[in-house]
C-alpha cells in the first residue's frame, strides 16, 4: 500500500469520527503517549525525538479535552491494585530526561494543568553529555556537511551518506551500533568524533540532559513525576549479570534519595519486547522493586490481564504520528486494532497455504 493510500484512509477514518468510536470501545484501557524532546527549533531533516512545541501543545489540548489526564503516582497505584483509574485515562510520558522537557514543555504542561511522568538517565543527568545516538546523527550530519565518508559498519549506511542522504544513514547505523554491544559502540563513535567536528555545546539546548535543580523544581510543582530510563541508556538484553545493579538498581536509591521519594515506575530503554528486554529480566525489576514499567510497543494497556511490567505507548514524534489525523486514531487504538486484523489474515493466509 502507497504512503498516498495510506495518508487518504487514514484521514477518511479520522473525518468519519472513527476515533470516537474506539475511544468508546477502549475507554477502559489506558492510553500512555510517549515523547522524548519538545522543541522551538526546526531541524533539518527533521528530527524524530524533537516533536515542535505547537504540534506539542496541540495535542496536550487534545488529550485533555478527549481523555482524562493521569499521574504516574495513579498508574503505579492501579497497578500495584490498591486504586482504579478513570476511564479514558491517559499518562504523558517524556524518556530520557532532555533538558527542553523542562524550558519547553514543562510550562505547557503548567498552563494546561496536565500531570505528566519523565523517565530519567540518571547516571547523565547534571552532566553536559549527550546521549550517543542523538550525538551520531549530528557527526554524520557533519560528515555531509564537510563531505568527509568516514567507514561505516555498514555499506549501505556509508553509500546513502556518500549521497548526502542522512536520515537513512543514520537509521541504519544507529540500528546496527545498539546491537553491536557497547565496546563496539565506544569504538565506532571514537573514530567518528576524531575525524569530524562538533560544537556540542550548541547542542545542549535540546539534547543535553536536566540538572538535579530542574528536576527538583518540576517534582516540587506536584504536577511533574519521576521513573527510571536505566543509569546510562544501556538496552536491557545488552547487559550482563554484573551490570544489573549499576544500570537498575542503583539509579533507583539515586533518585530516591535525590527526590525523598518511592521511584517505582522503570521505562526500557529502546523498549521493544523480546528484542531490548526478556521476561527473567522483567521478573528481576519486580524483585527490585518496581511496581510497573513502560515499552515502546505502539499500543494501549488492557488491564485485564496486561503485564504491568511491560505496559505499552503511543508513540508522538516530528514524523507522521503526530499528523493531526493520525495521532487521534492511533490514540484511540483504533490503527492497533486494524494492525490486528492484517496480522491474523496474514497468520490465517499462510496456514491456510500450508494445508493446500
Amino acid at each position: 500500500m502507497s504512503r498516498r493510500l495510506k495518508h487518504t484512509i487514514v484521514r477518511a477514518a479520522s473525518f468519519c469520527g472513527v476515533d470516537r468510536l474506539f475511544r468508546h470501545i477502549n475507554r477502559k484501557k489506558l492510553l500512555v503517549v510517549m515523547y522524548h524532546g519538545i522543541t522551538p527549533n526546526d531541524y533539518t531533516p527533521p528530527i524524530w525525538t524533537q516533536l515542535p512545541l505547537k504540534t506539542f501543545r496541540q495535542q496536550i489540548e487534545y488529550l485533555s479535552e478527549h481523555y482524562v489526564p493521569v499521574s504516574l503516582a495513579e498508574v503505579t497505584g492501579a497497578a500495584r491494585g490498591v486504586s482504579t483509574l478513570p476511564e479514558r485515562a491517559v499518562l504523558i510520558t517524556f524518556d530520557d530526561g532532555l533538558k527542553n522537557n523542562y524550558s519547553v514543555a514543562f510550562p505547557v504542561l503548567q498552563e494546561l494543568n496536565v500531570p505528566a511522568a519523565i523517565f530519567l538517565t540518571i547516571d547523565l543527568i547534571g552532566s553536559e553529555e549527550i546521549l550517543w545516538f542523538d550525538e551520531l546523527f549530528f557527526l554524520l550530519q557533519e560528515a555531509a556537511w564537510h563531505s568527509v565518508t568516514p567507514e561505516m559498519p555498514d555499506s549501505a549506511a556509508q553509500a546513502f551518506l556518500q549521497r548526502g542522504q542522512v536520515w537513512e544513514s543514520y537509521v541504519i547505523t544507529v540500528e546496527a551500533l545498539k546491537r553491536a554491544g557497547v565496546a563496539v559502540r565506544m569504538r565506532e563513535m571514537a573514530k567518528l568524533r576524531a575525524i569530524l567536528p562538533l560544537d556540542r555545546h550548541k547542542l545542549l539546548e535540546d539534547f543535553g540532559l536536566l540538572n538535579w535543580d530542574e528536576v527538583r523544581t518540576m517534582h516540587r510543582s506536584g504536577l511533574v513525576e519521576f521513573g527510571v530510563h536505566t543509569a546510562t541508556h544501556r538496552i536491557l538484553t545488552e547487559l550482563v549479570d554484573d551490570e544489573w545493579e549499576h544500570e537498575i538498581i542503583d539509579p533507583k536509591h539515586v533518585l530516591e534519595k535525590k527526590l525523598d521519594m518511592e521511584a517505582a515506575a522503570f521505562c526500557f530503554p529502546n523498549g521493544k519486547p523480546q528484542i531490548d528486554f526478556r521476561p527473567d529480566q522483567v521478573a528481576a525489576l519486580r524483585k527490585a522493586g518496581y511496581s510497573c514499567a513502560f515499552t515502546t510497543e505502539s499500543a494501549l494497556f488492557d488491564w485485564t490481564g496486561g503485564e504491568r511490567m511491560a505496559i505499552g505507548r503511543i508513540p508522538a514524534g516530528n514524523d507522521a504520528t503526530s499528523d493531526s489525523s493520525y495521532f487521534p486514531l492511533n490514540a484511540s487504538g483504533a490503527l492497533h486494532f486494524v494492525r490486528d486484523m492484517v496480522r491474523g489474515s496474514r497468520i490465517s493466509t499462510r496456514a491456510a497455504g500450508a494445508e493446500t
